[in-house]
């Protein structure tokens, strides 16, 4: 009844407890009450939507960069490839599976090769992108004369300048060299 006495003291005229433990449980559930008012709660998710209007945009271009670096490896892995068997058979391949590289099925690119009517001039390799966000890569590995007169093997990887669905324009080869289309920039250079 002590505990009752206090509480009827502290605060006069504004209830009355008859036991100890309804006095307990009042001051209880009066502390539960407590919690956020509407404004703090808009706040809180006024911060949080600017938060995520920043990163969104930026965490969806490092998923197209990543599923572009899949398209620069196979084609960087086909132009290195196509070196070593243009070396050992005085041709180029005209398969993945004849330069002994795997290349899985992708949500994200088709790859294909392709060869000039010879077969001993160059070489194509296409990544063509399926989707709309991703850009598309070149890669190219062809017969070249150097100064001396001196075959050489030289190898381009070019992407597009631009994202798009399809293959980009292939780089242009002459005697001596072999640079990017114009609607493509190199790769690691």
């Amino acid at each position: 009844m002590r505990l009752v006495k206090r509480i009827q003291e502290d605060s006069p005229g504004v209830f009355s407890v008859e036991t100890g433990l309804e006095a307990w449980l009042w001051r209880r559930q009066r502390q539960q009450e407590e919690g956020f008012t509407l404004l703090e709660v808009t706040i809180v998710l006024v911060i949080s939507g600017i938060l995520a209007a920043i990163a969104l945009p930026s965490f969806l271009n490092q998923t197209s960069k990543a599923k572009q670096v899949e398209a620069s490896m196979y084609l960087g892995t086909l132009n290195r490839a196509q070196q070593g068997y243009m070396l050992e058979h005085a041709r180029f391949a005209d398969s993945a599976s004849a330069l002994g590289v795997v290349l899985y099925n992708s949500p994200n690119y088709s790859y294909s090769i392709h060869l000039d009517s010879a077969g001993n001039q160059y070489a194509v390799h296409d990544a063509k992108a399926l989707s709309s966000s991703l850009r598309p890569y070149v890669g190219m590995a062809a017969l070249t004369q150097g100064g001396t007169n001196n075959a050489k093997v030289e190898t381009a990887l070019c992407r597009a300048k631009t994202a798009q669905l399809g293959e980009a324009e292939q780089p242009v080869l002459s005697d001596a060299s072999m640079t990017c289309a114009t609607s493509t920039e190199p790769v690691g250079q």
